[in-house]
């Protein structure tokens, strides 16, 4: 139908004409007359408003229809979003730094550094931020030390990383707090903290200090270490005499002899060190008879007049009590050592015997080598014969040895000791040349290796220092190099004690 007014087609259901926003009185519609004068009103206004909003002359309004006008409101709605949205973006990755950046300016400049380093440390890599934090931490440091708070101070210091002077002023902080230390008494932290703060002549007088009050105390042993570690050596050497003096006439004898032996040709230290020793060892013999400790103790001791008789007793009667309880590796080096005292070297044949024969069943290689080394006694061949048929392979190398630590065959060492491996390496027939391998495995697993070129038969040895490995159970591997083939493994026990 058309419009009343205007005579534009529009909708039969139209309630206003959208060309001229006229109310459609009828003109035949069945709609006219079914709206009260408020509902009326209230469209009326509405539709006022919106044909208003874009501010469209009205000779023009025919050209926009309804959607028109609602696809160019929402159009600068979001012109309107787009711009609020740059605007935020602006404001947080330029306007707000700035005003932040400013204002921790102004706090640095006001004596506030503790607070501006907390706002550059947030700003990031923000213009100069990254040299402020540093500037203001050097501040805050040097406010500390002249308050007095000196290990705070140190650590800011410290924290710089050499940044301006700061490694010295984190010295001179810690200087103050040895001084602090020094002056309360406490010599041992002023003089650790000395050396820390590179001032090694003030360590040395703090510990000299110290070592002065643990002598006074009759800690002579306590002072001696002190001035030994800060390098006053003469002061050492007196305090570690007079400490050995105090245990001989107290009777502490282990002691005194293991201190006057650190003294080394110091006044009479030697002479002193062999007496002391002497006497501890054979008291010891007398109260709980031959052990190894005495064994070994007298074995160092063996050139001294008392010694030459002694230790191969006690070396024959610990080696007894070794075949005992089956430990027949110790037996034989004990044996070995006691030479001809009473029946060692028979006792020596029986425990090497005796070994090997433990050895066929978990240990074939080494068995063969002992009877190999025990050549024709008893039926050392056969027994020979039968652990290699047990190795279940053509290798007929063998190894004859023992291991010794200074001389002294034990299987116990201490760990500061070197130890002696001594062999012969050989084959039932003419071969050519072979490497034998000499590996010392300690407790740890750590392997300390050496080797030697032989031709049908050598003798050879190896030393092996222990002052690395780790105490526990430990041993010797031989082996050939070229095939792997283990043809012995000695056990040993490394020892923390004499």
């Amino acid at each position: 139908m058309r419009c009343g007014y205007c005579g534009k087609k529009i909708s039969e259901t139209a309630i206003f004409c959208p060309y001229c926003g006229k109310k459609n009185t009828g003109n035949g519609s069945e709609f006219a007359g079914k709206f009260d004068s408020e509902e009326d009103l209230l469209v009326v206004k509405a539709q006022k408003i919106f044909s208003e909003a874009p501010h469209i002359p009205r000779t023009k309004q025919h050209e926009f229809p309804i959607f028109e006008k609602k696809r160019l409101l929402k159009a600068a709605v979001m012109l309107c979003a787009a711009a609020i949205s740059s605007l935020v973006f602006l404001a947080a990755r330029i306007i707000v730094p700035e005003i932040r950046y400013s204002n921790a300016e102004k706090m640095y400049e006001e004596g506030s550094p503790s607070k501006a380093e907390k706002i550059f440390s947030e700003l990031g890599d923000y213009k100069n931020s990254e040299d402020y934090v540093r500037k203001c931490r050097y501040e805050t440091a040097l406010y500390l030390m002249a308050e007095g708070f000196y290990p705070e101070a140190a650590d800011a210091f410290t924290s710089l990383n050499g940044y301006a002077d700061s490694n010295l002023l984190a010295a001179e902080c810690m200087v103050r707090i040895a001084d602090g230390y020094a002056d309360e008494g406490n010599l041992r932290s002023a003089a650790s903290i000395y050396a820390a703060a590179g001032k090694p002549e003030l360590a040395k007088l703090a510990a000299k200090r110290r070592a002065e009050a643990l002598a006074q105390n009759e800690d002579y042993f306590s002072a001696a270490d002190v001035s030994q570690k800060y390098g006053n050596s003469e002061d050492a050497y007196k305090y570690r005499y007079t400490g050995a003096a105090e245990a001989q006439k107290n009777g502490d004898l282990k002691t005194a002899a293991d201190n006057y032996g650190k003294l080394g040709n110091y006044k009479d230290s030697a002479a002193l060190a062999e007496k002391c020793a002497y006497e501890y060892f054979k008291s010891e013999y007398d109260k709980n008879g031959a052990s190894e400790e005495t064994a070994r103790g007298f074995y160092f001791m063996r050139n001294s007049p008392d010694s030459q008789e002694l230790f191969p007793k006690i070396a024959y009667e610990y080696g007894m009590k070794c075949f005992e309880k089956k430990d027949f590796s110790t037996a034989a080096d004990m044996f070995r050592n006691a030479g001809t005292y009473k029946n060692a070297e028979d006792m020596l044949y029986k425990s090497r015997y005796a070994l090997g024969d433990s050895l066929i069943e978990s240990d074939p290689a080494s068995a063969r080598s002992v009877f190999a080394l025990l050549s024709t006694y008893s039926d050392s061949s056969k027994k020979k014969k039968a652990a290699a048929e047990r190795l279940g392979s053509d290798e007929s190398w063998y190894v004859d040895g023992y291991t010794s630590v200074n001389g002294y065959c034990t299987s116990v060492f201490s760990k500061d000791d070197v130890l002696l491996v001594s062999c012969t390496a050989g084959t039932d027939y003419i071969s050519a040349p072979a490497t034998i391998l000499l590996t010392f495995r300690d407790s740890a697993g750590n392997e300390i290796s050496a080797d030697c070129k032989v031709r049908n038969s050598a003798s050879f040895g190896v030393n092996f220092l222990l002052s690395s490995s780790s105490a526990g159970n430990a041993e010797i591997i031989i082996s050939r190099k070229d095939s792997g083939s283990v043809l012995r493994t000695i056990p040993v026990i490394i020892s923390d004690q004499l």
